[in-house]
Parts: C-alpha cells; structure tokens; sequence
C-alpha cells in the first residue's frame, strides 16, 4: 500500500505554476470577450434605442402636420373670411394671432450650440415650425348666443348638440383651456377670433370667457357694417385654435427631465451639451402654456422643413408647384412670418420635414465623407470637435424624412 502510494506521481510546483498562469491568461480573455461584447452590446442597444426614438416621435410630428389648418386660417393676414383686420390697432391682436398661419418656418433656431454651430459638424442649423389649429377637438360647437360681460365676452354654448354631447360637462376647460384662440364662424360665413379666458356653467349653461383683445365686431342690423354679429349670433359655430411649436431645446435645467441627465458630463461625453426635440402649445400671446412641455425626441441632432407651394393666386393663371428644399432660404420666403413679408403659407400643400437623432456615445474615430458612392447627409457628429482630429470621437446620426401633405389647405386658392 505504501509503495503504491510512493510510485503516484503528482504535479510538480512548476506545472501547476504554468496552468495556473495559463488558466489565468484564459480567463483575462474571456472577461475582456465578455466585456467587449457586453459593451458592445449596450451601444448597439443605444443606436437602437435612438433610432426607434425618433421614429415615434417623428410620427407624432407628421401627425401634427398634417392636421395644421385644421378649424383654423391657413393666413390670417390675407383671409377673406376673416371678418376685421389684424393691422386695426383697436382691436389689440395678441401676436400668436395676429400672426395666426397653418405653419410658420424659422430657420437658424438653434444658435451659438456648442456641438452642433461649428464647422467640423458642417454648421448645422436646425428649423423651428409653429403649427395652428383644431388639435385638441375636431368638433365646431352651436353657440346660443355671445354677449358682452364686462371687460370681455360671454360665448353660450348649446347645451343639446352633438359636439357638445360628445366633449361632455367635465372636459369643457380642457379643450376651452385658458390663453388658447376661439374661431367663431357667423351665419354667413365670416371668421371671428378671440382668446380663452375661462369656462364655466351656469344652471347646466356651459359658458366660454373671451377676453377684451381683439375685439368682437357687432353690427346691429345687416346693413352697419360689411359684416359682424348680428344679435346674439344664435347658431354661429365656435371652435378652438391650438398653436403648437417644434423645435429642439436644452431641457437639462429643467426639472421635470432630470432623470436624463443623472450621469451625464462626467461619464458621457457631451451628454452636457445635448439637446432634445420637444413638443410645446402656445397661447395667443405666444408665451408657454404650462406644463404643455413634451419631449418628442431625445438627443436631436437637426430638424429641418421643405415646403411644396402652389402658384395659384400670384396671377400667373395657371397652377404650379414650386418646390423648396430643406435649407433653402426660400422656405421662409414662402412659409414665414406673414406679417410685413410677402410669404404665402396658405399656397403650401405639402410639407418635407427631415429628423436627426445622434447615439449617445461617440463609439467612431472618423466621420463619411460623402463620395460618388456615398450620399450627401448626415452620418456622425463630432462630440468634440474642438479637439485635435486624432482625438475627435463621432456618434452615429440616424435621419428619418416625410412629406407630409396639407389636406386642410389644398383647397386654399386664394
């Protein structure tokens, strides 16, 4: 027994230092592997992530495109059914709807952004577009009559209507929400606009407040005035006008959006410097309506905006379509600001809006120059193209494109 003990022969310390260190080596690889891939892994999850991102937040910018115009004035400016006028200095026009259109172009909103204002990045300069119409409601309410109260004005709706059974008591302030546009439209067939200061029911009567500005036009017989309230305007139809902003924003100082930012600058770069597309609803005096705030679209790179316009109207006889591509100054020579310019945003009839989201990570050391193979467009951006290009790091852009018909103003010929 002890003999066969003596003739077992076992490792030797220098075999078992050599598999140890082997099996170690070993297992460095395979971490580094499963670390690698992990990382890997977790990018690939990121571009993912932007990429699905921006595309639901691109069909909610598509939708609301193509609802613009909707129970509204495609320009207020040159509408014949308008009953007034925006320049009458007397009825004091809040600015949202003195300047009331159904889309209105900003080019170069975005100024002075650290990443995105700087030559290496191509001098990207995202657009901004304000979209008005019926968006919370696709409903005109009977009124029963509109009466003077105050320093304002008092619109009754009917109490037993369609639209009025359908909205129901308990969403009457939330469609009729205060700093929002009425569109009142008389019996023969004139626009009148006003802005929402209160709701309210009195004995079951649901009652929205105007404010005094702009002034309602009353006359007293048909015969007063080219056109106006006659009476109390029983059977006039009331709607609501929504003014709707895109645009891409900082929101890292805002609260409400923290959670993005909770490791930002010191672990990622650039996340200190990202900015996001964001969704926010106007009054008529165009300031903020609280808490209105949506984030569309995490890290937005570019947000830019065609236009395809008709030329009927310019007296030229016949129709043709004018076509201006995204950053062409003719886009705001077409859909712009109406007031003291010759734009003519009610000739758009289809809208080509072009997204840009970037991945958080820059993961790349070089950016695509595009080729004869390559497309022109937006691949990478440079996270720090401040730096050397030895030590620049490139996120991947991904970029979604629509055009988006107007149906709400094909008709629109004037």
């Amino acid at each position: 027994m002890i003999a066969s003990r003596r003739g077992a022969r076992g490792f030797t310390l220098a075999e078992l230092m050599v598999a140890v260190t082997g099996g170690l080596f070993i297992s460095i690889a395979v971490f580094s592997l499963a670390r690698f891939g992990s990382r890997f892994y977790q990018q690939e999850t990121r571009v993912a992530n932007a990429t699905l991102g921006a595309l639901v937040g691109f069909e909610r910018l598509k939708s609301d495109v193509a609802r613009a115009g909707f129970l509204g004035s495609p320009n207020i400016a040159r509408d014949p059914a308008l009953c007034g006028s925006v320049t009458d200095a007397a009825a004091n026009w809040p600015t949202e709807l003195a300047h009331l259109a159904a889309i209105r172009i900003e080019t170069d909103h975005l100024k002075a952004h650290p990443v995105l204002d700087t030559a290496v990045n191509g001098n990207i300069q995202p657009d901004a577009i304000t979209l008005a119409g019926s968006y919370d409601s696709g409903d005109e309410f009977p009124i029963r009559m509109v009466a003077e109260a105050g320093s304002g004005y008092d619109v009754y709706l009917q109490v037993l209507s369609g639209p009025m059974a359908r909205l129901g008591p308990e969403n009457l302030a939330r469609v009729f929400k205060a700093g929002r546009g009425m569109r009142i439209v008389d019996s023969s067939g004139k626009h009148q606009y006003g802005t929402i200061a209160a709701t309210s029911y009195n004995g079951g009567q649901p009652i929205v407040s105007l404010t005094q500005a702009p002034r309602l036009i009353v006359r007293a017989d048909s015969s007063a005035t080219q056109c106006g309230f006659k009476g109390f305007e029983t059977g006039g139809l009331a709607s609501v006008v929504n003014f709707v902003r895109y645009e891409l924003r900082d929101v890292s100082s805002d609260a409400a959006h923290a959670a993005l930012f909770a490791d930002s600058a010191a672990e990622v770069m650039a996340d200190d410097t990202r900015v996001e597309l964001v969704r926010v609803e106007l009054d008529t005096a165009g300031d903020e309506i609280d808490g209105s705030l949506e984030l569309v679209a995490e890290l937005a790179v570019d947000l830019s905006f065609g236009v395809t316009a008709s030329t009927v109207g310019l007296g030229d006889g016949h129709q043709v379509l004018e076509v201006a591509e995204p950053n062409d100054a003719q886009v705001v020579a077409i859909a712009g600001d109406t007031q003291g310019t010759s734009a003519r945003p009610q000739h758009v009839r289809s809208v080509r809006a072009r997204l840009s989201v970037r991945s958080r990570e820059g993961d790349r050391s070089a950016n695509i120059t595009p080729s004869a193979t390559i497309a022109p467009g937006l691949y990478r951006l440079a996270l720090n193209p401040a730096a050397d290009a030895a030590e620049r790091r490139y996120a991947r852009v991904r970029t979604v494109q629509a055009d988006i018909a107007l149906t709400n103003q094909l008709g629109v010929t004037w």
